[in-house]
């Protein structure tokens, strides 16, 4: 018997983000070995670091602004430069309440039946959003880096 399709498409994102996060592993593996190899200089650590929390929020808005300006332009490579389409009004509607970066997660790897149903809408978009992560992967992994640095550090 068949299964429906919003199953296979979900198992498909699943199997796509384990993918992400062995690659993301691997990458981290390799950044620790130049490191220890003082090939590259060590990350400054959180704590040393002289950034205030204005600071911060400064870097985070204006992260968010660019984006959202990323997001607006995959939405005109995509759909075209109609904003009165469902699809976009739905998204941008999204994107003022949650953030481009939650925005991002919620169609990549959102797993609540409304997320599906958001992911399959804007299903053409999919490969540009996944680009956008890899540009931009600190902003919308940070969770995924937390638990990368946990595995490193056992």
């Amino acid at each position: 018997m068949p299964q429906p399709m919003p199953l296979r498409a979900l198992l498909a994102e699943i199997s796509a983000l384990t993918l992400h996060v062995q690659q993301l592993s691997r990458m981290a593996g390799e950044a620790s070995a130049l490191i220890e190899n003082g090939q590259r200089p060590a990350p400054i650590p959180p704590e040393n670091r002289h950034v205030t929390d204005q600071d911060a929020e400064a870097e985070r808005q204006a992260q968010s602004a660019e984006l959202e300006a990323a997001i607006l332009r995959i939405f005109d490579e995509t759909f075209g430069p109609r904003t009165d389409t469902l699809e976009r009004q739905m998204s941008m509607s999204l994107i003022g309440e949650i953030g481009p970066a939650a925005f991002v997660q919620k169609v990549l790897w959102g797993e609540e039946i409304s997320d599906i149903a958001l992911t399959i809408a804007l299903e053409r978009m999919l490969p540009a959003l996944e680009r956008l992560v890899e540009v931009h992967p600190r902003a919308f992994l940070r969770q995924a880096n937390s638990v990368l640095g946990r595995f490193k550090s056992n």
